[in-house]
């Protein structure tokens, strides 16, 4: 895996540059949502938006077992045309801290030694040494997504296919591991919410390596993303977004752990600014339910972002076949 942190750190910065580029190019959308009477109003949260976003956060998570993280992560959706749109997820500035971890006991006559166990967030764990703190860049997701007519009870099914690439910079601060697997994604309208863009999405993604490095464990899981929306003030555009994430860890004893994050945000109109097209400024803090320190369960998590939209996508299939 030693050659794999450059190669798909310089293909993840293509495809980021190339993704913004694309984006900036296209003329503005009416799908920004924004009427300026009150009406719908984009968060960038509904995945039935195949429109291009650029999304950066700051996150801070803390394990039950006591390791530390802080990721700067470039995060964005390329609308490639409406029918599929590809996400990337990179943190570009990571530091993994497992100072508090058993793994690190001796401290400071002795190195850390071992292995820092992993789970839900920490797929397969990482390898414990020196003084135990990793500053660097760490591995990239790609989902790919696919829109759809088919209805699944009333709701849109929007099937894709996720792929994590070990592009870390240092062996513990990644996976050293290709995994991946298909994604299932129901939305549903919440008619029931008395303001318009309330809605209820299950993310369903099925996580299996494809290929890793040795020492490295076996990863098979689920991976539930479930988010309810709720817009709380009319006036002002705020809304509220609550995400629930349940894991099944197939390969750890079949250890289930679960967090719930409720994102406070607010959207923002067309204008002439960094939000010429909507955007939105969020602050999601989390928390693990019965965390596990045995398995890397998370006790609790702060993250911080905005989100800038940009045009519609523009057709280059149709525009290359004539189609």
């Amino acid at each position: 895996m030693k050659r794999f942190p450059k190669l798909f750190s310089v293909m993840t910065a293509a495809l980021f540059m190339l993704g913004v580029g694309a984006s900036n190019v296209v003329a503005p959308t009416a799908n920004a949502q924004e009427k300026q009477g009150g009406g719908k109003v984009n968060t960038g949260n509904d995945p039935r938006d195949f429109s291009s976003k650029f999304m950066p956060y700051f996150r801070y998570t803390e394990l039950e077992n006591g390791l530390e993280q802080r990721d700067l992560t470039i995060f964005g959706m390329w609308a490639l045309n409406k029918k599929f749109a590809l996400t990337y997820e990179t943190s570009l500035g990571m530091k993994r801290d497992i100072t508090g971890t058993a793994a690190c006991a001796g401290l400071p006559e002795t190195n850390c030694v071992g292995e820092v166990p992993g789970g839900g967030f920490l797929p397969n764990g990482l390898p414990a040494e020196g003084d135990g703190v990793e500053t660097g860049i760490g591995d990239t997701i790609l989902r790919l997504f696919a829109s759809t007519d088919m209805k699944f009870l009333g709701g849109a099914f929007l099937p894709g296919l996720q792929m994590t690439l070990p592009t870390a910079s240092a062996d513990e601060l990644g996976s050293e591991t290709v995994s991946g697997g298909p994604i299932l994604t129901f939305v549903w309208d919440a008619n029931w919410w008395p303001a318009p863009g309330a809605f209820f999405a299950m993310m369903n993604i099925w996580d299996f390596d494809w290929y890793k490095d040795t020492g490295r464990d076996n990863i098979n899981r689920y991976l539930g993303r479930w988010f309810l929306q709720l817009p709380i003030n009319k006036k002002h555009k705020l809304y509220l977004l609550t995400e629930f994430q349940p894991v099944y860890d197939f390969e750890n004893d079949n250890h289930f752990s679960f967090w719930i994050g409720p994102e406070f945000g607010k959207a923002f109109a067309p204008s002439k600014g960094i939000f010429r097209n909507g955007g939105a400024l969020y602050v999601k803090p989390g928390f693990g339910v019965s965390p596990d320190a045995e398995f890397g369960d998370r006790k609790w998590t702060l993250e911080i972002g905005f989100r800038m939209f940009f045009g519609p996508a523009p057709d280059l299939y149709g525009k290359m076949t004539g189609n």
